[in-house]
């Protein structure tokens, strides 16, 4: 997996049974059998941490959606239902500007 990849998750919930599948961009995969991702939502946020997916089908995404680049996460390999696609270049660009912007401590 690599930087951008958009995979759908099973997401199992932890008060109650069952769980749901959510799709989520691939941030940093090293090899070993956890991957930190960024989840993604068609409800629009007005975070500045929020990054509109402009190219969404492309992508992979059945409706247009955001990037939560404030709500990272470590999740299992053996999680991922299927991936759905990658972001378009523009897209995973405006994300890497916005990751460095986020680390780099000017927000």
């Amino acid at each position: 997996m690599k930087l951008g990849d958009v995979v759908l998750l099973r997401m199992e919930f932890h008060q109650t049974a069952g769980g749901k599948v959510r799709p989520a961009i691939v941030l940093l995969d090293t090899g070993d059998d956890d991957f930190v991702a960024a989840p993604v939502t068609s409800r629009p946020r007005l975070s500045e941490y929020d990054l509109p997916i402009k190219e969404w089908k492309t992508a992979g995404l059945n409706v247009p959606s955001f990037l939560r680049v404030h709500k990272l996460t470590v999740l299992p390999k053996s999680g991922i239902a299927r991936q759905l696609g990658s972001l378009a270049e523009r897209d995973r660009d405006a994300l890497i500007q916005l990751l460095a912007w986020v680390f780099q401590g000017s927000a």
